[in-house]
């Protein structure tokens, strides 16, 4: 399992207090705190490094090629490449390669563990804004990560075959292959998705994706699809060369032909980052798209889900999903008690907590871990403390109101 240092880069400082400073990416691996403490700075910079794990390790690029556009080229595509100083510390340490940028350098080093080749998608927080696109090509002067995660959009959406139910308030999604436009369903009402609730608009993209990703990564492992021949992977080093010194092209549809150039690699498991997934959805659908996400992340061995978040919900849900596995542990013999336990929690979304890890990132631009007890999330953590806030502060009010009487 991977793991990830950062120091003076962006809004962090010393980083994380304990462990030398390396954050573990386990196989649920949440970030929370206030606005711009470094939640989306971390998974950014944890998803380039993998990225470029993976293409090490296929030998779609080169080390030179690496360090020579690592700031400029690859940590640009997330938005980083003004977030390095002259102290910046970043270490990752993978698999297959660790990679050590320190005194504005950048040294990689190759290790010899297994090693499973993982297709990794960023959902951005904007992903609102891609539902009422119809058609990616036409689109100009996107982020970059938005760019490929819409293509990502519009690849899941070709793939539907009829409807496919969404995991809240009993609707359902339907894409027309023929015109290019999706609906979403009700009991009693069709419409579409660019006239949906935000809520809506904002589940629709990480669900589908998530979903479709998940899936062919599982239909990929059970098909048992060889690896690429050394003639293949020549040709294919040969077609990214061929994109990055084409002038012709602009930056985003280099970035986006790239990413989709290795997505035609076979990948063993699927790595799903994905920013405040409580996004413009009511606490209910909170937990049913997250449960969701953990469902897909038990899909397959080695799957990951790095989550940044501002809500308490989603803490609380992921307590019960832990809770939920202890419990299914207990009842795996009792039909009947798992059948009470699959009303609380479906068993598929049930998650070990020994691989479930929270980090909080304070305003000073540093990060602890939030303790456990018994492999459960502590309720003292930064986002139930601003709720207790809350209570003092109407108590306070109660006290102002009493000293009248």
């Amino acid at each position: 399992m991977s793991k990830i240092k950062i120091k003076n880069f962006g809004p962090i400082k010393n980083g994380l207090n304990v462990d030398n400073g390396f954050i573990d990416i386990k196989q649920i691996t949440i970030f929370i705190g206030n606005q711009a403490t470094g939640k989306s700075t971390i998974v950014k910079i944890f998803s380039t490094l993998a990225w470029l794990e993976k293409t090490l390790y296929q030998d779609t690029l080169s080390q030179k090629e690496i360090v020579r556009g690592f700031i400029n080229n690859f940590c640009a595509y997330q938005g980083l490449k003004n977030y390095f100083q002259p102290d910046t510390y970043l270490e990752y340490i993978g698999d297959k390669f660790s990679f050590k940028y320190a005194n504005q350098k950048l040294k990689i080093e190759k290790l010899d563990n297994e090693y499973l080749v993982p297709q990794i998608m960023y959902v951005p927080a904007e992903r609102n804004f891609l539902s009422i696109l119809e058609d990616s090509k036409k689109q100009k002067g996107l982020p970059s990560s938005l760019y490929t995660f819409l293509e990502e959009f519009e690849k899941s959406k070709r793939e539907i075959e009829g409807e496919i139910e969404l995991p809240i308030n009993n609707l359902s999604f339907e894409f027309q292959k023929q015109n290019k436009i999706s609906y979403i369903k009700g009991e009693d009402y069709k419409i579409r998705l660019s006239e949906a609730s935000s809520g809506i608009q904002s589940l629709l993209p990480v669900y589908l994706v998530s979903k479709f990703l998940a899936d062919s990564i599982n239909q990929e492992r059970d098909s048992s699809k060889k690896s690429l021949s050394v003639e293949e992977n020549q040709k294919l080093k040969s077609k990214i060369m061929e994109i990055l010194s084409n002038d012709k092209l602009s930056k985003e549809l280099k970035e986006s032909a790239l990413e989709l150039l290795s997505s035609t690699f076979y990948n063993a498991c699927f790595i799903n980052i994905v920013e405040e997934l409580e996004q413009n959805l009511f606490p209910q659908s909170q937990k049913k798209l997250l449960y969701s996400l953990l469902t897909f992340v038990n899909q397959t061995k080695g799957n990951r889900l790095l989550l940044t978040t501002h809500s308490p919900y989603i803490i609380n849900y992921l307590t019960l999903s832990i809770k939920g596995k202890m419990v299914l542990e207990k009842i795996s013999h009792t039909p009947k008690l798992k059948d009470k336990l699959e009303k609380i929690i479906p068993s598929d979304s049930c998650i070990d907590g020994a691989n479930v890890v929270v980090y909080e990132l304070s305003d000073n631009g540093e990060i602890r871990t939030l303790e456990s007890y018994k492999n459960l999330p502590s309720d003292e953590n930064f986002l139930n403390l601003f709720l207790e806030e809350t209570n003092d502060e109407y108590s306070q009010l109660l006290d102002i109101e009493d000293e009248l009487t």
